[in-house]
């Protein structure tokens, strides 16, 4: 009878083994769906806190960006006077170094027919 002992107790054992480990897996299904539970919930506080916060700071970065938006209007409007006035600077000085240069030709002109007579 030993045998069917030991055979008895070992099938004991294993049904024993099989009931705890369903248990144990009970239980950390259940603590892991109270976790999941609590961070869905986590995570949904942070989502409306996060939607009310972007909502509340829209108004300030649009205020923010029109600012931007206008100083660099201005900036541009302030480029374009400046080019312009480079570039009448530079027409005026064309001119007057066409008008010099033109004079010059005409003065050399006089200087060479008078020196061939």
């Amino acid at each position: 009878m030993g045998m069917a002992d030991d055979m008895r107790n070992l099938a004991q054992e294993i049904a024993n083994s099989f009931d705890t480990r369903v248990a144990t897996v009970a239980t950390l299904r259940q603590e892991t769906a109270a976790m999941l539970k609590e961070f869905r919930h986590d995570l949904r506080r942070k989502a409306a806190d996060l939607k009310r916060f972007l909502s509340n700071a829209e108004t300030s970065r649009m205020s923010d960006f029109r600012a931007m938006h206008q100083g660099i209007r201005a900036r541009q409007e302030e480029r374009n006077r400046e080019v312009g006035d480079m570039m009448g600077g530079f027409r005026r000085e064309r001119e007057a170094a066409a008008s010099h240069w033109q004079n010059m030709a005409a003065t050399m002109l006089k200087r060479r027919a008078s020196a061939t007579r």
